[in-house]
């Protein structure tokens, strides 16, 4: 990816294109922030937190990169700017394990903030796989829907050769103002054995 473009200039990218009415302008794409984290996602540290709300104990320390800084990120519109998350997961190696977990506002807040029709429009994945990917043919790609936050995070990504199913969740605007129209998903980067073996064939498509 970074020999393309940065991971900020990507979730960016990725934040306007999940709704097609919203143009992708210099203006538009500086108002958007990424914030980066980078860290294993592991299950004990969002068990640890959920015994912490739980019993109203203090938040454990972590460090701004950290799965836990993550977890506890909201997207949201401040002064203009769109606050976005994006996660990039880290095997047992310490290295990338080829998923992307973001935190977007949705197509719909999108469509409240610039002023434009409220149509609900569809989640397009498979678009946001492509531009992560590069123009490469996908499998079929399909979202899991997921009830909750919690769930999303626990959910995992099914990349088998013929389709990947990636969790998604998209809350309503009519709810309180911090839980409202938020788009989470996972996607698949070329670090992944999925991406990266479409990348290969890419690559050697175009010798």
């Amino acid at each position: 990816m970074g020999t393309r473009k940065t991971l900020e200039e990507l979730v960016r990218q990725l934040q306007l294109q999940l709704n097609p009415a919203v143009s992708v302008d210099p203006e538009n794409v500086k108002s958007i922030r990424v914030h980066c984290y980078r860290d294993a996602a592991d299950p004990a540290v969002l068990d640890n937190l959920n015994n912490c709300f739980q019993q109203q104990l203090p938040i454990p320390q972590h460090t701004p990169e950290s799965y836990t800084a993550f977890i506890l990120s909201k997207p949201s519109f401040n002064d203009g700017v769109i606050e976005t998350h994006a996660l990039e997961c880290l095997g047992n190696d310490g290295h990338p394990n080829g998923e992307l977990w973001v935190k977007f506002k949705s197509g719909a807040a999108l469509a409240a903030a610039y002023d434009l029709p409220q149509e609900k429009p569809a989640l397009p994945l498979e678009e946001l796989q492509t531009t992560l990917l590069g123009a490469v043919e996908l499998p079929n790609v399909t979202p899991a829907i997921q009830s909750s936050g919690p769930e999303w995070l626990c959910s995992p990504m099914v990349c088998d050769e013929g389709s990947w199913l990636l969790p998604a969740i998209e809350t309503p605007l009519d709810v309180p103002e911090r839980f409202a129209g938020h788009c989470y998903i996972k996607l698949v980067t070329e670090n992944h054995p999925a991406g990266g073996s479409l990348r290969t064939e890419l690559e050697e498509t175009n010798k």
